[in-house]
């Protein structure tokens, strides 16, 4: 199992942890004060960025301290390239 971790645990913030598998299903879990209200967001702004990315097999982990959409969006995008192990985006 590949696994890649960003963000900080700070305001304004998240940090992600990307478990990559070979199979198996997609499990998103995520961790924040905000889940009542924003969690269905965070959950489909997620479930974007790792579909941009191609991942279809991984389980990860938000915990989410007020991040914004894009902050969210970059710290996935970098936690699955540090789990591939630093491959550059294509």
């Amino acid at each position: 199992m590949m696994v890649g971790e960003a963000g900080y645990e700070q305001s304004q913030d998240c940090k992600v942890t990307v478990k990559l598998k070979k199979r198996g299903k997609l499990k998103i879990v995520l961790n924040s004060k905000m889940e009542k209200m924003f969690g269905d967001q965070i959950i489909q702004k997620a479930q974007e960025e790792l579909a941009l990315q191609g991942v279809k097999y991984a389980d990860v982990t938000i915990d989410d301290f007020s991040a914004l959409d894009f902050v969210i969006q970059a710290r996935i995008r970098t936690a699955v390239r540090r789990a591939r192990g630093g491959e550059e985006d294509v």
